[in-house]
């Protein structure tokens, strides 16, 4: 298995973190690993819950299952995967300007985001 490691981001204001990692699996099964932590839960289920908006076209990612959740106190985890395609990433992290839509939570995706997606896929994912 290769996976891109620390590819995410924080805002303090909302105390919210969003990490989003590309796995390519042992059996050569792409999917992009999706981890939220905040104070509030999301309660994301199954289907397509990811999506990225870039300049005028949506991409709709699909998770076979609802989240793994785990709460503590006011501390929230929710961890997806979703099947992605190589070419629907390099879209996204060529993309100026990308927002994604978590379930409930919109937000706008940060350039070093986009720019370790496009290291990752020249170098890993053929």
């Amino acid at each position: 298995m290769i996976r891109q490691k620390s590819n995410g981001f924080f805002i303090p204001d909302e105390k919210i973190s969003v990490d989003m990692d590309i796995v390519i699996s042992s059996l050569k099964v792409p999917y992009l690993r999706v981890s939220y932590y905040g104070t509030e839960q999301l309660s994301i289920p199954d289907g397509q819950t990811l999506s990225f908006f870039l300049d005028n076209e949506e991409i709709k990612l699909s998770s076979k299952r609802e989240s793994n959740r785990l709460r503590k106190g006011n501390e929230a985890v929710e961890v997806l995967s979703y099947l992605v395609t190589r070419g629907q990433m390099k879209k996204i992290s060529n993309g100026s300007k990308v927002k994604c839509s978590l379930h409930s939570y919109t937000f706008p995706v940060p350039n070093a985001m986009k720019d370790n997606w496009n290291t990752f896929i020249d170098e890993y994912w053929q």
